[in-house]
């Protein structure tokens, strides 16, 4: 497996991953932290978009970082950020290693290889999907397993 595909290996796990999670909340109906939870799974696919537009240089679309989406939207929203990156992984012409220039939220200037963007992206998918299972522990309901192991057993079924 090269380098390419384990970044998109790793993708299709993040793409799981807010897929087991959206389910799982809109299935356990109201819980106190429910909230939160939608709020962090709402910005882990705002962060793909937003991340997505500074790598084209252009805006996809008009979601801030904390932009809240429905419940029943957020599986359709996460489907269609992981596909322009599964894309634009794919494509030989984006050389892994391509500086990227950017600005963040504040506006401030910074430069980063192409392949640390998409490692950033799925640990800080993962970060607050820890978040969120702490969220639901705290509301007494047991988290589903979203390990990578987990997904990796899943797919090998």
């Amino acid at each position: 497996m090269d380098q390419r595909q384990q970044i998109q290996k790793l993708f299709q796990f993040d793409l799981w991953c807010t897929r087991k999670l959206t389910d799982f909340i809109a299935e356990a109906g109201s819980f106190k932290e429910r909230p939160a939870c939608l709020a962090f799974l709402s910005h882990i696919v705002n962060a793909q978009q937003i991340w997505f537009g500074r790598i084209l240089e252009t805006r996809i679309s008009n979601v801030e970082t904390w932009t809240e989406h429905e419940v029943k939207e957020l599986k359709s929203k996460a489907k269609i950020a992981h596909q322009m990156w599964i894309d634009l992984i794919a494509d030989h012409e984006m050389d892994l290693d391509t500086v990227i220039y950017y600005q963040n939220t504040k506006e401030v200037h910074y430069k980063r290889p192409f392949i640390d963007i998409c490692n950033h992206l799925i640990i800080h998918g993962q970060h607050h999907r820890a978040q969120i299972s702490l969220l639901l522990q705290k509301s007494d309901v047991t988290p589903p397993a979203i390990d990578y192991y987990h997904y990796t057993r899943k797919i090998s079924e």
